[in-house]
Formats: C-alpha cells, structure tokens, sequence
C-alpha cells in the first residue's frame, strides 16, 4: 500500500472517528425521542441508558482533543534570549519545508520533539512547540544537534505527504481515546473499549506510514547535517540517556534528603561523561546501540535500521554547519541549563543547600554509612541504658556482650555461645568500623570520595590510620578495646562520640 494512500486512509479514520461518535449520539437521541413520543413512560426509562451513555460519549470526544491541563513541561526561551538557537531552528524549519515553532523550551530530558496543540484529532492545529533536552545540548555537535532537530522537524514537513502531519497529531490525539473516562462507571467503561478499539485500528493502519515517515525524516536530518553526524547523532543518544540516568539516580540527587544539591549541575554532567572509569561501558553502548522500549505502537522503525539506511546515503553536509559545541549556539548557558533541571525538581529543591561535587559526594557517602551504624548504636541503648554512642559501644564489647549485640540467630537452636558470637561477630565488625571511619571523618582526619560509577573510597590524611588489628581484638571473644580507644583518643576523637544524621 503507497505511503499516500495510508495517509488518505488514516486521515479518513480520523474523520470517521467523529463521524461514528457524532453517528451513535444521533441515533441514540433520535431513539430517544422517539420513545418519548410513543410510548413516554418507555421513553422515561430508557433515558436512564440514553443520557450517560451520550454524555460519555461526548467525555470521550473531549480526551480526544484536549491534553491533560497541566503545566507545559521546559523552560520557554525566546528569540531575543537565545537569538543563536532560534536563527538556526527558523533555518532548519525552512529548509525541511514546514512552519517553525511558537515555542522553544529547554527540558532536562535526553529528548527532543516537536508538539503540537491541535484539535478535531489533529486536523487543526492551533500551536507549536519544540522541546530540546539540556543534556543534548551539552553533549551534542552543532551538526549532531541540527540532525536531531532536522529529524523532528521533518515530521511536519509538507515534501513526504501534504496529510503527514496531520497523521502524526492523530496517532498522539488516538494515544489519549478513552483516557478522560471513569471506568468505574458501566457506561463510560463500555464506550471507553469502543474508542479504544477504533484506536487501535487506526493505529494498526498508520504504524506503516509512520515508520516510513521515520525514515523520510531521517532523510532530511542526513541531507542537512549529512549522513556522518545523523548517524553518529543516532548512535550518541543512547549514550546519553545511559549517563543521564547514572548522573541523575547516583549524583545529583545523592544528597538530596539532607538538604543538598551542587552549585551547579551540568559541569558535573559534562566530567561524568568523560570519566576514565565510564569510557569502556559508554562506548559499548556507542558501538551497539539498542532501542527503548516505547511500547506496541511506537512508529520508530529499529535505530540499527536507521543508522544503516543514513549512512547508506552517504550525504554531505549543507556547507555553513560548524563541528564546534552545540552549547556555543546559546547565550551563557549554563544558568540557563541548570534552571531547566531545577524546574524538573520538586517545589523545595531552590531551598536546597549548594555544595561542590567533592563536598556532595562525601556527604551523600557519609549519610549511607550513618545509616549502616544505626542498628548497632540502637542495639547497644537497649542493652545496657545508656544513650547510644562509640564508647557505650566499646563499653559493651569490653563486658562481653558481644554475642547480645547481633541479630543472626543460628541454623541450630540448640548452638551454644561460640556459634552465637561468631554469628554476631560478622555483623557487628563492619558496623563498628563504620562508627569508628564517622568518628575519624567527623573529626576532619578522613573524608569519603565518590568516583562516577557511584563507588565511595575512604581517604584518610592519618598515615596510622590501619584499625584493622584494634578492631578484631575489640570483637575477639575475650574482646579488649584498649588499642582501640588509645588510637581514638591519639587522633582526637572525643569519647562519647555519635555520628550525627
């Protein structure tokens, strides 16, 4: 079937789609009007069945073609703020043939896309938006980034097929049938499944045409930044989103539930990605890219498939694209970046205390060992009344307690006290190294270092700092704590010492 009949089919679909909603309403309030004229009392009645299943059907009409009212995601930047930006997206706009955006947003997302507010399931359209995520920006080439916006632009364009855009809008207004509705309701829930079984098949019917519009807009992406930096661009932006997610889960949020985020985000972004440490795995990823999982319906054809048709093409780039940074296409832009991943954040992240990496690092560290202490402190309380501290600890130990201090009980209830303190010796070891490593931190003598794959190393400025011996005498079975204490006490550690949260 021709690409230019599909589209034709699908936008008849979409017609259709109002024409059988707008059909059922009719004959129902046609039926309806009826019975009241024949036979009123029947009329009656049936109006309990008439009324909520029409007012369903108009609820699902309305999800149709209105989004979900909320905040417009990204930060708005205008031509007279980025005019850089906007010179080069009118310019592309031009070139791939379509009208360019009302708007240009900055998302802190490995995506870019253009949106549209349209009505009548995209047959009308009322404004446009690109969205440019931050990351991309950072990490991207000028022409890395022109084939990525080329790409998105593309969909609309007027040179595939003049009904193109209007069955990209349809496919988004369709993902939305029945999404309004109260399934809770009989009624609602019954003309739900109706609009999602049309959508479906209007889905069914414009996959095809929507991976072939995949591919014509890859066209326009090699055409104009040539098939190099679309394919590269292609293979890049799994790279990406593999650091973003690593950046965002691991780093800059590693201290967040005590009050912290760093100064600023995206110098940390930019040293992540270039990390010794993450090279091998980052270029992996570049070598043998995969694709998301977007679900039964997604239109976009496998990304091998796409790199290999672009570089197939062996295109050359539009003369005027530059190979510098795409973050030099905007005016001081860090602030800018960094306000779009603030915006992503929840209402208190302005209130969040400001910290260098190193300094977030170690505090992100040193809040997970605090954690890992807990147990052992709290144990110790209970067992003998006293406020829980390092020296209630070794206080403990040196009583013999070591075996009431763990939690592990062994496989045979009848074990005698060896196998209890071993049990608890396994345990409490790594807790009290853990309380003594705070106390020297806490002391300024050591702090925690956390590289870019997330791993904490303990890095002292004592070169007496090996505990390891005071340690397993002080869990030993005769336990003595007195080397212990007499190194505590040499580097400075006040006595009754407890980490604070």
């Amino acid at each position: 079937m021709r690409v230019s009949f599909r589209a034709a089919v699908s936008v008849a679909l979409l017609v259709g789609f109002y024409v059988l909603a707008f059909g059922l309403i009719g004959g129902l309030l046609a039926l309806e009007t009826f019975a009241l004229i024949e036979r009123p009392f029947v009329g009656l009645k049936l109006a309990l069945f008439v009324v909520p299943v029409v007012f369903a059907i108009g609820k699902g009409l309305v999800s149709l073609d209105r989004r979900v009212r909320a905040e417009v995601p990204g930060l708005l930047v205008t031509p007279e703020e980025q005019p850089g930006l906007w010179d080069l997206v009118r310019r592309l706009s031009a070139d791939v043939g379509t009208r360019p955006p009302d708007e240009i947003r900055i998302l802190a997302a490995v995506n870019a896309g253009v949106s549209e507010d349209t009505r009548f399931l995209g047959l009308r359209v009322l404004k446009r938006r690109m969205f440019i995520g931050a990351p991309l920006l950072t990490s991207l080439t000028e022409k890395q980034l022109i084939a990525v916006l080329a790409h998105e632009l593309g969909h609309y364009a007027n040179k595939d097929t003049r009904l193109a855009g209007v069955v990209v809008s349809g496919r988004d207004a369709m993902l939305r049938a029945g999404s309004h509705m109260n399934t809770e309701k009989w009624f609602q829930r019954m003309i739900a499944k109706l609009f999602r079984g049309y959508a479906k098949l209007y889905l069914r019917v414009s996959q095809a045409i929507s991976r072939r519009q995949e591919f014509a807009a890859d066209r326009f992406s090699a055409t104009l930044a040539g098939s190099s930096a679309a394919a590269s661009a292609l293979r890049e932006l799994p790279v990406i989103d593999a650091a973003w997610d690593l950046f965002t889960e691991r780093h800059l949020t590693v201290a967040w539930e005590l009050g912290y985020l760093p100064t600023t985000f995206f110098d940390g972004f930019a040293r992540l990605r270039t990390a010794p440490e993450l090279h091998e795995g980052l270029e992996e990823i570049r070598q043998d890219p995969h694709d998301p999982d977007r679900g039964p319906y997604d239109s976009h054809p496998p990304l091998k498939d796409r790199i290999s048709a672009i570089e197939a093409m062996a295109l050359e780039p539009e003369s005027g694209w530059g190979d510098r940074p795409a973050l030099d296409l905007l005016r001081d832009p860090m602030p800018l970046l960094d306000a779009a991943v603030l915006d992503t954040l929840v209402a208190d992240a302005a209130s969040k205390e400001r910290v260098d990496w190193a300094t977030l690092g170690h505090i992100g560290a040193r809040a997970r060992v605090v954690r890992g202490t807990q147990r052992l402190l709290e144990k110790t309380a209970e067992l003998t009344g006293k406020e829980p501290s390092l020296t209630t600890v070794l206080d403990a130990l040196d009583a013999g307690h070591l075996a009431e201090l763990g939690t592990h009980v062994p496989g045979d209830r009848e074990a005698g006290a060896r196998a209890r303190r071993e049990m608890a010796r396994g345990e409490v070891l790594p807790e009290l190294s853990a309380l003594v490593a705070l106390a020297f931190s806490d002391a300024g003598l050591a702090r925690w270092e956390l590289d870019w794959l997330g791993r904490t190393t303990f890095v002292t400025s004592s070169h007496d700092f090996d505990m390891a011996e005071h340690l397993d005498a002080a869990v030993a079975d005769h336990g003595n704590t007195e080397g212990l204490r007499a190194a505590l006490a040499t580097a400075g550690v006040a006595p009754d010492y407890r980490p604070a949260r």
